[in-house]
């Protein structure tokens, strides 16, 4: 048993040493025809055989994927739906008051409108601004239950006529809208927030 054992041993190392012995020349040409150099030696260097897992957690240890793919993986793992109680609330605990929102755009539009002269490269970007700075100072006033809207038009004066026309699905006793318009010489916004409760 013994002679056995020193003989595999010294096949191992024999293996391995004539591989790290291998000239380079002669590896590149086994690359070349396809073949690694372990492979020409006939013993594989790695002792383990490892199964790539084509999905699944195979990163990582002790988790493997279930038998088959199905889009129920994972139903013992999920978490339960969020369940709320009825609250029967119809109408909003702080109504859309246009007045307040007009202040808002008013403030809005003293710090960014004043002063500004149209041009093509920045006007955009201005009413991109003006319309986030309107939605959040109205969201911070606090209408609970309300999907607020803020539609911002910015427009070049060039003798040219301007409709601008918006539908909705309209609640007269809850939802609410405040229009602003105002006019430089060279262009003119309009800042149109609409507050549409959700019940």
């Amino acid at each position: 048993m013994d002679t056995v054992s020193i003989t595999e041993q010294k096949k191992s190392k024999t293996t391995a040493f004539s591989v790290k012995e291998q000239t380079p020349s002669s590896a590149k040409a086994n690359i070349v025809a396809g073949k690694s150099s372990a492979a020409v030696q006939g013993k594989s260097l790695s002792r383990m055989k490892v199964r790539r897992q084509s999905y699944g957690f195979s990163g990582v240890a002790g988790i493997r994927p279930t038998e088959r793919r199905t889009s129920q993986v994972g139903l013992e793992y999920k978490r339960p739906p969020l369940i709320f109680l009825n609250t029967y609330q119809l109408d909003p605990r702080i109504k859309f008051h246009v007045t307040e929102v007009e202040k808002t755009i008013n403030t809005v539009l003293d710090a960014y409108w004043e002063g500004h002269k149209y041009n093509i490269a920045e006007s955009p970007g201005l009413a991109i601004v003006i319309a986030g700075e309107v939605m959040r100072n109205v969201k911070s006033l606090g209408f609970n239950r309300y999907r607020i809207i803020a539609v911002v038009s910015l427009v070049q004066k060039r003798a040219q006529s301007y409709s601008n026309a918006v539908a909705f699905l309209w609640d007269h006793e809850r939802d609410g809208m405040a229009d602003i318009h105002r006019e430089i010489t060279s262009a003119f916004i309009q800042v149109t927030v609409f507050g549409i409760y959700l019940d």
